[in-house]
């Protein structure tokens, strides 16, 4: 197995981040229409990526394995996992794992207890693994006719 670190991404990456999000997206098992559709959720922007939201996990070659950003809400406390894509030839490799725990501690960073997740269906089951608890579902803002599995992760407390 490989070591895979989590460094902030690089504005010049944007595209690239963007693109690897698509990857992931349709290895998920969605179609180039749904793509179109959702663009504006999977694309990573250099705004968000200034705000200092964007992290990315390499190998031990420096290359790019996966993306993830979470931003803060309205809602005191409680941070929103916008995206966690993981380059599909990579899945079931830990990458995931190390992103979240990175998604996690950059939550910390802006006082969240907690984090909102509109999973990806097939996802679910990675985010309970993580610790997330199903507390409902919604409508896809970008495509109403898919049904995503909300999840909430309550941060630890340090003992």
């Amino acid at each position: 197995m490989d070591d895979y670190s989590v460094r902030k991404a690089k504005p010049e990456e944007q595209r690239e981040l963007t693109r690897l999000a698509v990857r992931a997206t349709m290895h998920a098992g969605h179609d180039e229409a749904f793509i179109d559709r959702t663009i504006p959720a999977l694309a990573v922007t250099v705004p968000m990526i200034s705000g200092n939201w964007v992290e990315v996990a390499q190998d031990s070659s420096s290359k790019v394995v996966g993306v993830v950003w979470v931003t803060p809400t309205g809602l005191q406390g409680i941070a929103l996992l916008q995206g966690l894509y993981v380059e599909p030839a990579l899945w079931r490799r830990g990458i995931g794992r190390v992103l979240f725990g990175a998604a996690a501690t950059r939550a910390t960073e802006f006082k969240a207890g907690a984090i909102l997740i509109n999973a990806e269906p097939s996802a679910e089951g990675f985010y309970k693994r993580m610790g997330a608890t199903r507390i409902g579902e919604a409508p896809f803002y970008f495509s109403p006719e898919t049904v995503l599995p909300q999840l909430l992760y309550i941060m630890p407390r340090e003992a």
